[in-house]
C-alpha cells in the first residue's frame, strides 16, 4: 500500500475533494474505492486500517495517513496528466480591507464576477488564483468580500459561515413601495423550500427611494433581493431579474462583516462605507 501524508493546509478538507485535487479524478471514482477499501485511513501508531466515507474530514493527527491499495496507486500516477495552470488577469488588484496570514479581505466593485464563467473574462478568481472564495457576491453587489490564503483558512472560514459565525451588514438603495414600510423589522419567509430571515432598517429616506441597512440572518441564494423585491415591495435599484429596473449598476452593497478569528481569536470588525449615497 502506498501512504499519503495529510498536510497542515489540509485539515478538516473533505476527503474526496482532497483526492480530486492529487489525482483529478471525479468524486464517483474515489467513492467508488473508499466503498470497497481501495482508500482507506492508516493509523501508523497502531498500524490499523479504517473505513471512511467520501465526506470525511481530514483530521490534525500526526499519526493519520492516507492509504491507497499499491495496485490503484500505481493507476493514478501512470495516468495523471499535466494540470493546466490557473488562468490569470491583467486587471489591477483590488481596494485591501484587512490582510493577514490567513485572510485577504477586499472591496469588490459592482460589475465583477466572483467566479469565472462562460461568459466572464474578468473575476476575482482570475485576479486572485492563489487565493480560494470562501463566499460570494453577486456581480452586481459591491463591497466586502473575504478570500482565504490556504486550503485550511478557507475550510475553517466556510464552516463559520455555515454555522452563522460570520455577521454581515448590507446597504441597498430600494424604490420605496405605495404604502410605506415600518422604520424597521424583520422578514421571516422561506426561499426554495428553506428558512430565511432579514433584519431591515430604514436608514435614509427619499420622495421615491430609501437606503435601507439590511443583516441577512441565513444565506440563502438572492436572499436579500428577493425578500426586499418580494416581501416588502421595495426592489432594489438596478436589479433587473426582481425589479426590472435599468439603473446603472445594482445598488447593493456589502457594508460590514465581523466574525471571530479562527486561528488568532482576535474579534476581526471590517466597515467598507458606500461612497455616494444619494
Amino acid at each position: 500500500m502506498k501512504l499519503l501524508a495529510i498536510g497542515k493546509d489540509d485539515v478538516k478538507m473533505r476527503l474526496d475533494r482532497w483526492l480530486k485535487t492529487q489525482f483529478h479524478r471525479p468524486h464517483s471514482f474515489f467513492q467508488r474505492h473508499l466503498r470497497e477499501k481501495h482508500i482507506f485511513l492508516y493509523n501508523v501508531y497502531d498500524q490499523t486500517k479504517h473505513k471512511v466515507d467520501a465526506n470525511f474530514k481530514l483530521p490534525e493527527d500526526a499519526n493519520v495517513r492516507i492509504g491507497i491499495k499499491e495496485s490503484l496507486y500505481k493507476q493514478l500516477v501512470s495516468d495523471m496528466t499535466p494540470v493546466p495552470l490557473p488562468i490569470t488577469s491583467s486587471k489591477p488588484k483590488l481596494p485591501v480591507l484587512y490582510s493577514d496570514d490567513d485572510f485577504l479581505i477586499i472591496n469588490k466593485p459592482p460589475h465583477l464576477a466572483t467566479q469565472l464563467g462562460s461568459n466572464t473574462i474578468d473575476s476575482i478568481a482570475t485576479r486572485y488564483p492563489q487565493l480560494k472564495l470562501v463566499h460570494r457576491l453577486d456581480k452586481g453587489t459591491s463591497g466586502i468580500l473575504i478570500l482565504a490564503k490556504s486550503r485550511r483558512a478557507a475550510a475553517e472560514m466556510a464552516e463559520m459561515f455555515q454555522n452563522h459565525q460570520v455577521h454581515k451588514t448590507y446597504i441597498a438603495q430600494v424604490r420605496w413601495p405605495p404604502f410605506g414600510l415600518p422604520t424597521e423589522g424583520v422578514v421571516n419567509l422561506a426561499l426554495d423550500d428553506k428558512p430565511a430571515i432579514t433584519h431591515y432598517k430604514v436608514i435614509k429616506r427619499g420622495a421615491r427611494t430609501a437606503w435601507l441597512e439590511l443583516k441577512p440572518s441565513t444565506g440563502r441564494k438572492h436572499q436579500l433581493r428577493r425578500h426586499c423585491a418580494f416581501t416588502l415591495g421595495a426592489p432594489i435599484l438596478g436589479d433587473m431579474k426582481y425589479g426590472q429596473d435599468t439603473a446603472k449598476r445594482m445598488w447593493l452593497h456589502a457594508s460590514k462583516i465581523s466574525f471571530l478569528h479562527p486561528f488568532t481569536k482576535q474579534d476581526i470588525a471590517i466597515t467598507c462605507p458606500l461612497q455616494n449615497m444619494k
